[in-house]
C-alpha cells in the first residue's frame, strides 16, 4: 500500500503537534520540557500509543506527564 504525500504531511503535522502539547504539559507541571524526562525513542513509543488510542491528544498528554512523574 502506497502512502500519499498528503498523509505523510499530516502524520507529520500530528506528530509535531503531539510533542508540543506534550513537552507544554511538562513545562506546565515541572517547569521544564518533556527532553529533560524522555529521550525521542520514549516520544516516538508515546506518539505511537497515541494514534492507536482514543483519548484527545491533552488528555493522552497529561496522562503521559503523570506517569512519568509517579
Amino acid at each position: 500500500m502506497k502512502t500519499s504525500s498528503n498523509e505523510i504531511s499530516q502524520l507529520s503535522n500530528t506528530r509535531t503537534l503531539f510533542v508540543e502539547t506534550l513537552s507544554q504539559q511538562f513545562i506546565a507541571l515541572t517547569g521544564c520540557g518533556v527532553y529533560v524526562y524522555l529521550n525521542p525513542v520514549d516520544i516516538n513509543g508515546l506518539f505511537n500509543q497515541y494514534l492507536s488510542d482514543t483519548l484527545s491528544i491533552n488528555t493522552f498528554a497529561r496522562q503521559c506527564v503523570k506517569n512519568v512523574l509517579e
